[in-house]
């Protein structure tokens, strides 16, 4: 379940026990009375042992997003552009039918396993302090790093659950002693404004970079850091989406500006299409660290380093035969659907050269098969297999990168009445994937309306299988409010999961949430 991305081949084995241990002590969290009773005191002796137990709640996490194809299924599938081929559980989640008696639906409607990063994470920032004492080589940099890291992780899955589940119990200590007591949900603004204040206090202490060739984070400098650990910059991205998702795009405009302006001090940059789609050195397999710099908030996984599984990775959903030794995508997308939302064949994701007359397989496979298979995304083993004999996946799970934050600014721009700002931002991505620039009185009759449908729609192209498109759909309505029936979803709590019956048998402070009584 648990899958550790961080590469430190002679540590992986004690960050497997350090982290089992974390899962194990709030393995029952919050739906559950437990007669575990852990002692803390072996654990908090070293520098080591720090580093292991963030490493532990790095793990955690991505094992919260990953487990059940949570991410894609929940951003991607859910009332979005995948056709399933033939799975009942899938096509359930595609129509937002989310109480089927489907193990897959139930297990995301589980949130322990998103508990049990946060108990990680306060677990850490709690007994963190009293090992300088300990362990007089414990510098009080890492001190600091170490705890803002936590207290940023423990935001975004904070932040990622209030979008998933809507009010949610707000845990601010850990609980490893094997008493659990029944959390009632609080008000997901509520939740909100806690990510929101943990951030701001860890933004003082995070870095930029991890190392440098001086001054080294746990032995590495920043090149083999990159990518992998929260940064200042990831604070701000998650600070901008937090903003966004609260309709506040005052803030998320700042937020993400800063971002964007601050871009290269984390060796950030804009991806080609070939560095995005490409197996091998790609963004989301193992990248130069020129690339690596762009995944802004990003939760690896190495075949290196025995981190590569069979689930847990869009691949798993979306690729086939010649890719994999499977006959049938479990979700695909139909070709008249390609073809509507890629409606500008100049477009070099999908589209026609205009010397062969052959279509753009940097997104998709083959468009001529019955099922074409989308493919930006095949990590296969290390991204070197020749063939899929050995169907393991090493893709990163990139919540966002910089192209997402542009487009972020871009739509929080135009719903700031600034749109000329916003189509130069938009045309500057278009113009990366070979599109033509727009004209705010040509194109869109100086409408802010139709400039912003237009970004949600690059939205939807450039982060399609980023697990990004309901989330997106969400806010896009309520700023254009032209989807009755999404409209009738947000306005009855019909945008959320419902919370799972092992969790309601367990807790009776927990409700379940009102669309799906």
């Amino acid at each position: 379940m648990i899958h550790y991305y961080l590469h430190i081949r002679r540590l992986l084995l004690p960050m497997l026990v350090l982290a089992c241990w974390l899962l194990v002590s709030c393995n029952d969290f919050l739906d559950v009375k437990s007669n575990h009773t852990a002692s803390e005191d072996e654990h908090w002796n070293r520098m080591e042992d720090v580093r292991a137990a963030l490493m532990g709640v790095y793990g955690l996490t991505r094992a919260a997003l990953s487990e059940n194809n949570t991410h894609w299924l929940c951003g991607d599938l859910r009332l979005g552009d995948f056709t399933v081929y033939d799975r009942a559980d899938l096509k359930a989640i595609a129509a937002n039918d989310l109480l089927g008696n489907h193990k897959q639906l139930d297990g995301i409607a589980n949130w322990r396993r998103f508990y049990a990063a946060i108990n990680a994470a306060a677990i850490l920032i709690e007994n963190v302090p009293a090992v300088p004492d300990r362990d007089k080589s414990y510098a009080d940099e890492y001190r600091r790093y170490d705890i803002a890291q936590a207290k940023a992780i423990r935001a975004f899955v904070y932040f990622y659950m209030v979008r998933m589940y809507g009010d949610v119990p707000l845990i601010t200590q850990s609980f490893d002693n094997g008493s659990f007591p029944s959390f009632a949900r609080s008000d997901a603004q509520a939740v909100l404004n806690f990510a929101k204040n943990e951030l701001l206090t860890a933004i003082p202490e995070l870095p930029y970079l991890y190392g440098t060739s001086t001054n080294r984070y746990y032995g590495n400098t920043d090149s083999y850091w990159r990518g992998m650990l929260f940064n200042k910059l990831s604070a701000y991205a998650l600070l901008a989406h937090i903003a966004a998702w609260e309709g506040n795009y005052a803030d998320a405009e700042v937020f993400a500006g800063y971002v964007m302006n601050n871009a290269g001090r984390i060796g950030a940059a804009y991806i080609t299409t070939s560095d995005l789609t490409a197996s091998n050195n790609c963004l989301f397999g193992l990248p130069t660290s020129a690339l690596a710099g762009a995944r802004i908030i990003a939760f690896p996984s190495s075949y290196t380093y025995r981190e590569a599984t069979q689930t847990g990775h869009i691949e798993e959903l979306t690729l086939a035969s010649p890719f994999v030794q499977k006959p049938y995508p479990d979700i695909y997308l139909a070709k008249e659907k390609v073809f509507s939302i890629f409606d500008d064949l100049a477009d070099n994701r999908f589209g026609v050269d205009t010397a062969t007359f052959v279509y753009s397989t940097a997104y998709f496979n083959d468009m001529n098969a019955d099922y074409p298979l989308f493919s930006k995304i095949k990590v296969i083993q290390g991204g070197q297999a020749s063939d899929g004999n050995y169907a393991v996946f090493g893709s990163s799970i990139i919540f966002t990168r910089l192209e997402e934050i542009a487009l972020l600014r871009a739509e929080a721009l135009t719903a700031l009445n600034r749109p000329s700002e916003a189509l130069t931002i938009l045309n500057d991505r278009r113009a990366a994937r070979g599109l033509r620039a727009l004209s705010f009185r040509n194109d869109f009759g100086n409408s802010e309306r139709l400039l912003l449908q237009t970004i949600f729609e690059e939205r939807r192209k450039e982060l399609m299988g980023e697990g990004w498109y309901w989330y997106d759909c969400i806010r896009r309505q309520k700023l254009l409010n032209d989807n009755p029936m999404l409209g009738k979803l947000i306005v009855n709590g019909g945008i959320y999961w419902p919370i799972a019956k092992d969790v309601l048998s367990q807790n009776d402070a927990i409700e379940q949430n009102k669309y799906w009584k």
